[in-house]
């Protein structure tokens, strides 16, 4: 089997999840997203109205009211209200997939829209930029962790222990302590945010408010989990060590660092790969209390802040965006992970 026959394979079976996990979310969401489509409708109606009012000075009052209805009746129909159940499925599910997810009850973008696509659209890439970041970082240096480990057992048991105790502590609780230390003791760094207020106007000195207020957030995930990724590397590279074709290297008389960065990593690095895929796949959707506690905008945060307001079409929309970023983050580490493993080529 190619590399094409390989990747058209994963485009069907990462379909073939994205569909079945959408069906599962829609049949346990029904109700309460006919509820918010039918606010949606109405609330596209009412400011279908008011610009109609505002504007179409020539129409009376009996021509205004068909025409409210009949954009009513438009937007029903493309909701697929009026269907039956199964063309409603069809009709809704077409819609979710083009991140027509209805309006927000309360929450606005920065640009004033209340499209709930356009919302997710603005707080997603603020997550991005600092969970992906992040786990990159952990995932680079835990990986030289863990092979610098390998070759110490003093290190080896020191990353273990390490492991142990960064893995146990919560994000959240790291995060208060650096910031009473960091933020109010010793002022390095600031509390929260994404910016300093106002945010500066010039792109380059905006970049770099951006880069510092992250940077105390980055600290706080990157020592939660650099430990833990450390030592996945080091058990992976430790067990390597112990096969055949590495003894017969010794033999040979072949340096220990050239066995180690040719030989073993190369025969690591589809389960170091596999791993990192998992973590940088789980980072797309951040964390709600990191986000919280930082105050920074991501998608953590507009969950909270749509928890708190009940803003329903938002919720729904969180929860379907992040199922889709996280199968897409998987498919492209199955890409990636189809490069790095040969066997792949030949379907083993």
């Amino acid at each position: 089997m190619g590399y094409g026959t390989y990747v058209a394979k994963k485009v069907l079976i990462y379909f073939s999840v994205l569909i079945a996990t959408l069906t599962i979310l829609y049949i346990f969401t029904f109700p309460v997203l006919q509820e918010v489509i039918a606010k949606s409708i109405n609330f596209q109606v009412s400011q279908f109205a008011q610009s109609l009012l505002k504007n179409s000075h020539n129409l009376n009052t009996t021509q205004v009211q068909l025409s409210i209805e009949k954009y009513r009746e438009t937007l029903i129909a493309a909701y697929g209200l009026n269907e039956p159940i199964i063309n409603k499925y069809f009709i809704q599910m077409y819609n979710l997939l083009r991140f027509d997810f209805g309006t927000a009850y309360f929450i606005q973008a920065p640009s004033g829209s209340r499209e709930v696509s356009a919302i997710i659209a603005y707080y997603l890439p603020n997550t991005i930029l600092l969970f992906t970041t992040a786990t990159i970082i952990f995932i680079l240096i835990g990986t030289i962790i863990g092979l610098l480990s390998a070759k110490s057992r003093f290190w080896e048991k020191v990353i273990a222990i390490i492991a142990v105790i960064h893995s146990s502590i919560p994000t959240w609780w790291l995060g208060f302590v650096l910031i009473a230390a960091l933020a109010y003791a010793v002022r390095i760094f600031p509390s929260g945010g994404m910016t300093s207020v106002p945010p500066p106007k010039n792109p380059f000195d905006y970049g770099l408010s951006v880069l510092y207020h992250m940077s105390l957030p980055l600290i706080t995930i990157f020592i939660v989990n650099v430990g833990g990724f450390a030592y996945i590397v080091r058990s992976l590279v430790s067990s390597i060590m112990k096969e055949d074709f590495v003894i017969t290297a010794k033999a040979r008389g072949l340096p220990d660092s050239r066995i180690l960065y040719r030989h073993v990593l190369r025969t690591a690095s589809p389960s170091i790969a596999t791993q990192a895929i998992l973590a940088i796949a789980g980072s797309l959707g951040g964390s709600l209390t990191t986000e919280v506690v930082f105050e920074w905008p991501g998608v953590g945060l507009l969950t909270y802040i749509a928890i708190t307001l009940n803003d329903l079409p938002v919720i729904l929309g969180v929860t379907y965006v992040l199922t889709i970023v996280l199968l897409i983050g998987l498919f492209l580490g199955e890409l990636i992970y189809g490069i790095l493993d040969p066997r792949i080529k030949v379907g083993e």
